[in-house]
């Protein structure tokens, strides 16, 4: 139950405020779900903005991204900014980050200066509120025997643990700003990190949907604690991995699509209905960010910032099964083996740009009936395909096989019934054709059409780069 509503609910409808009550209540984990007694022994305490950092086996890392919190302006102009660390261990491997988490609580002990020993609500993992250097710090406890994330699950679900609790504070009136940022422990946020979500109205005002979320900038660095040895060994695979994102970032943007936009959980500030809406962070292993992101954009804009990036340290990681971290390892296996790192060819995005203008004259071509709209949508494709393939039997074979497989023309009448403008229909098409089923499709003309290039002949070929960058 929600024991007091934070002022910037009452500004919106009763139906939203139904909407996070009823995540709250019914889908939130247990760790958020405080009762009047926890509540209370904040009786005294608010805070301007918060951030959630999961955290495992992150002892050497995680004191700089709190340290870069605490030289942030927000902070440094008195602002209060609880941070949110969710320290975890996953039960299949748990032995692994034992030493390390055992390390990070020793710290948060010598470090911190204790104000609440006891938050957790009942039958759930220790919570306890301290302060260090000008920041409140709620530590949540799952890297212990007892609350070990299943093994099933993995960053996704500590990320939802920490979101919750902050939609929780943030709705019970404790934190005013309602934006939920997340970042990581190899995380260092720029002086304005906080503050950027205060200028944001303007910016909003130029998109159709209300903002669901903001993605900040990003920058890999490298990391001075790491041995010269093995900076030389993996640098150039992250210069070559971040590359590679921001490729596959551009490519999207020039083909139009609306899921342009890094996948990077350490990026990310959410809206507080929007979290709702989507019922938080999916509970993966990895890609969780991927997911999310692709729920949000369903519901509201997705803003990509400006200005000073946040900086990720370099590093290899197998803390999850795919993202960064190991992307960074299959790139430096592949350049010690000789190999050279392929990423996919640049037709893909020209492709996915003719389909999209397809579907936007399908959408806009309403005195024409369905059949013929649907032999121009086939028509259009089929002559790009004539001018960018040359060793394909049958393009128009392969094409009508997409489409039907895919159910497009179905999809676009749908959008188009349950809409009464361009606009919604595009939308709805947009919605059902999202940054899933769009990977899907690069995938597929990879795998069938267009193969794959090496990375930098690949930003040599890419048009779609120059013509950004004019």
């Amino acid at each position: 139950m929600i024991s007091k509503r934070q002022p910037y609910i009452s500004e919106l409808v009763i139906r939203d405020q139904r909407t996070i009550e009823k995540y709250l209540e019914k889908y939130a984990e247990p760790e958020s779900r405080w009762q009047t007694t926890q509540l209370a022994k904040l009786a005294d305490a608010d805070w301007d903005y918060v951030v959630t950092i999961p955290a495992c086996g992150e002892n050497e890392y995680l004191p700089g991204a709190l340290d870069s919190i605490v030289r942030s302006k927000a902070v440094r102009q008195h602002a209060r900014v609880l941070c949110i660390i969710v320290l975890n261990g996953n039960a299949a491997r748990e032995a692994e980050f034992r030493l390390a988490n055992s390390k990070m609580r020793d710290w948060f002990r010598d470090n911190c200066t204790a104000v609440v020993t006891v938050l957790n609500p009942e039958d759930t993992c220790p919570q306890s509120l301290s302060t260090w250097r000008g920041i409140d710090i709620l530590l949540v406890d799952r890297s212990q025997s007892d609350w070990l994330i299943p093994a099933g699950h993995g960053v996704g679900l500590v990320r939802k643990i920490g979101a919750d609790i902050a939609l929780y504070l943030i709705t019970a009136g404790k934190i005013k700003c309602p934006w939920l940022h997340n970042t990581d422990a190899d995380a260092r946020v720029p002086d304005d990190y906080f503050l950027r979500t205060n200028d944001l109205s303007v910016t909003a005002q130029i998109f159709s949907k209300p903002p669901a979320c903001y993605i900040y900038p990003y920058q890999h660095i490298p990391d001075v604690e790491m041995s010269q040895q093995e900076h030389d060994r993996y640098w150039s695979a992250v210069a070559e991995y971040e590359l590679w994102l921001r490729y596959y970032v551009a490519g999207l943007r020039w083909a139009g699509s609306v899921y342009a936009y890094p996948s990077v959980g350490s990026l990310l500030a959410c809206n507080a209905l929007a979290y709702a809406r989507v019922r938080g962070f999916p509970k993966r292993m990895a890609g969780e960010d991927f997911y999310f992101q692709n729920k949000l954009a369903k519901v509201g804009a997705m803003i990509t910032l400006g200005g000073k990036p946040v900086q990720l340290l370099t590093r290899p990681s197998t803390r999850v099964p795919f993202g960064t971290g190991q992307g960074t390892i299959k790139v430096d296996e592949i350049n010690a083996a000789g190999g050279v790192f392929e990423v996919y060819h640049p037709q893909v995005f020209d492709f996915l740009k003719e389909f999209l203008s397809a579907v936007e004259t399908w959408l806009q071509d309403t005195e024409r009936d369905i059949t013929e709209r649907n032999s121009c949508f086939h028509s259009s494709l089929e002559k790009f395909l004539s001018t960018s393939i040359t060793n394909v039997s049958s393009n128009s074979t392969w094409l009508q096989t997409f489409l039907s497989e895919s159910q497009v023309f179905k999809n676009l009448e749908g959008a188009e019934q349950r809409s009464k403008s361009f606009t919604g229909a595009l939308d709805q098409f947009n919605d059902w054709f999202d940054g899933f089923r769009t990977l899907k499709l690069i995938h597929r003309l990879r795998d069938d059409l267009y193969g794959r290039l090496p990375l930098f002949e690949a930003l040599q070929h890419a048009d779609f780069l120059q013509k950004q960058a004019q």
